[in-house]
C-alpha cells in the first residue's frame, strides 16, 4: 500500500530538480513515464477545452500561479462543468517576474486542449498528470487530420520498471481519434473496477 501511494504521488506530477543542471540553467523536470492508460487511472479530471484566458498572479505567499479560464467542450471524467477556472503553478507577471516549471508548458489563450489533471492541492492548484504527459494541444495536421501534440521540453522520464532515466522527446504527436479511443477504453475499465469495488 505504501509503495502504491508513493508511486501515485510521483505519477501525479511531483516535480524534482535534475541535479545535473547548474543553478543558472532552466532545470529539467522529472516524472514517472506513464502511458495514456496509466494516466487515466490516476487522473481526477479529464476534459477537452479551449483556453479563453490565462491570468498570472502572485499569491500572498509569493508563489506565482496562472489561472486558466476554460470553455469546456466535453468532460470525459469528473464533474461536467461547461465553464471552468483551473489554477496552474507558474506564469509570468505583468512586471516581467515569473516562474516556469521545467517539463510543464503554460497553455495560451485560443489553444484547444485535452487535459488529464490531478486532484486539486490543498491550495487549489492542479497539474497535468505526469507533468507535460497529461497536457495535449489539439491541432490539425497538413493532411487535415486532427492530432494531439504535447511539448515535453526539459522533461526527464523515469521508467517504472527499471528506474532508468530518459530525456523526453521535444514533441509527441498522436492521432486524436486514437488518443480518444484509448482514453475511453481506459475509463471504461476504471469505471468497471469501481463498480466491482462498490459491490464488495
Amino acid at each position: 500500500m505504501r509503495e502504491r501511494s508513493i508511486l501515485a504521488l510521483i505519477a501525479l506530477g511531483s516535480l524534482v530538480m535534475d541535479g545535473r543542471s547548474s543553478p543558472s540553467d532552466s532545470r529539467a523536470g522529472t516524472a514517472v513515464r506513464m502511458d495514456v492508460e496509466q494516466m487515466v487511472q490516476v487522473a481526477d479530471l479529464v476534459l477537452e477545452a479551449r483556453v479563453l484566458g490565462a491570468r498570472s498572479l502572485e499569491t500572498a505567499q509569493g508563489q506565482i500561479e496562472t489561472e486558466l479560464e476554460l470553455d469546456v467542450d466535453r468532460t470525459l471524467y469528473g464533474p461536467d462543468v461547461p465553464h471552468r477556472f483551473v489554477r496552474w503553478p507558474g506564469g509570468v507577471l505583468a512586471d516581467g517576474r515569473g516562474m516556469l516549471l521545467p517539463g510543464l508548458a503554460l497553455p495560451r489563450p485560443g489553444e484547444d486542449l485535452l487535459l488529464l489533471l490531478t486532484p486539486p492541492s490543498s491550495t487549489g492548484l492542479r497539474l497535468p498528470v505526469g507533468l507535460s504527459q497529461g497536457h495535449f494541444r489539439l491541432l490539425m495536421d497538413r493532411a487535415g487530420r486532427r492530432v494531439a501534440v504535447r511539448s515535453q521540453g526539459r522533461l526527464t522520464l523515469v521508467s517504472q520498471g527499471s528506474g532508468a532515466l530518459e530525456e523526453a522527446s521535444d514533441h509527441f504527436v498522436i492521432d486524436y481519434a486514437e488518443l480518444r479511443a484509448r482514453i475511453e477504453s481506459a475509463l471504461a475499465l476504471r469505471r468497471g473496477f469501481g463498480a466491482i469495488e462498490e459491490s464488495k
